[in-house]
């Protein structure tokens, strides 16, 4: 199949603006049929917009091949809202009675900006590599999906959870109301303690990581930030949601002025993530009663070492050994003895490790 007529390409080189080769224009449309089953088996509307079609707006996941020769070129998904939306927006978009400040125009911007946030999230947890398309274009709407994942993304998607939920518990704990008898929550001075070790690892560490993975851990940061925040908000409303989620990727991925004295060599992003995980679960685990008391410390590193260990069930044995081995080098770099032995115990005690293992 040929996608882009011999003249029209012709034409297109000599205005600077050349397609890409066939065989790489068609690799993208193999990946867009992907990308679309993806999002339909996620329950989403999504479907692809083939070449040398008119273009047209219906509701669901647009799926298309931008053929243009460089960086903006490849895969795009951009949202369209359903009809009677769209009709009104565009009838506040005509020359006679243009007006953006309409409230309808704000309506659809906002719905169109939380369905391509789904999106990327829905695609990053099927393993393909996103970013927001306007970073490769201005004018690109949507998000560019740049292909499948290495395997480590998995590793990398648990454990960047697992960092942001156990801050986001601890600075939101509070004594639950069911006859338990907790009679306090947590101080403020209390969860900077608890927190204070892991995010001073996860900020040093940003210094020995080259600048583009700085970049996407800040993406990655950003997008399961949103995703979890979203899941919050359908829990527990809009009003009662944790919006300090939201907050936690630019604290966590804040590059410190110098750093540190004991910085070390290079790291991966999977390896520091492991060690902040680590060092969060071993501050609540190794606190006083002061700090936080034993139900709440109970509840909060059982709700985060469980959700890994569902994450896990279903992952390939590789996995498994690439997750142990990443704790297992984190209680190795441990220079606190108390934290070392946490560390050194941490895949045993909470199954990830079976006996005799």
């Amino acid at each position: 199949m040929t996608y882009i007529d011999p003249q029209k390409r012709a034409n297109a080189e000599k205005n600077g603006s050349p397609h890409a080769r066939e065989e790489v224009i068609a690799e993208w449309h193999a990946l867009a049929e992907k990308v679309c089953r993806e999002l339909q088996r996620a329950g989403l509307p999504a479907y692809v917009q083939y070449p040398n079609t008119l273009a047209d707006m219906q509701a669901g996941a647009c799926v298309y091949v931008d053929t243009v020769e460089g960086p903006a070129g490849g895969v795009h998904v951009s949202w369209n809202a359903g009809a009677s939306l769209t009709e009104e927006i565009f009838d506040f978009m005509q020359p006679d009675r243009l007006d953006l400040l309409e409230p309808v125009i704000a309506h659809g911007t906002r719905v169109a900006s939380l369905m391509n946030e789904t999106i990327r999230s829905a695609l990053t947890l099927a393993g393909f590599r996103t970013r927001d398309a306007v970073e490769l274009n201005d004018l690109a709407p949507g998000t560019y999906v740049a292909g499948r994942q290495p395997r480590q993304w998995f590793i990398e998607h648990i454990l960047t959870e697992g960092v942001l939920g156990l801050i986001a518990a601890i600075r939101t704990w509070y004594p639950s109301d069911d006859g338990s008898g907790e009679s306090a929550g947590i101080s403020a001075a209390g969860k900077a303690r608890l927190t204070e070790r892991g995010i001073r690892i996860m900020r040093d560490s940003l210094h020995r990581l080259p600048d583009d993975d700085r970049l996407e851990l800040a993406r990655v940061f950003r997008r399961l930030a949103g995703a979890m925040h979203s899941q919050n908000m359908a829990s527990r409303g809009f009003w009662e949601a944790d919006r300090s989620l939201l907050e936690l990727p630019d604290e966590l991925c804040l590059l410190p002025q110098e750093p540190s004295a004991v910085a070390g060599g290079s790291v991966t992003r999977s390896q520091m993530l492991a060690a902040t995980y680590i060092a969060l679960l071993g501050s609540i685990e190794l606190a006083d009663e002061d700090t936080v008391g034993v139900d709440g410390a109970v509840k909060i590193t059982e709700a985060w070492t469980g959700t890994l260990l569902r994450r896990m069930e279903r992952a390939p044995d590789e996995d498994r050994q690439e997750l142990i081995r990443l704790f297992r080098e984190a209680a190795r770099e441990e220079t606190d003895p108390a934290h070392k032995a946490f560390a050194s115990g941490f895949s045993k005690a909470i199954g990830l490790v079976e006996e005799g293992d």
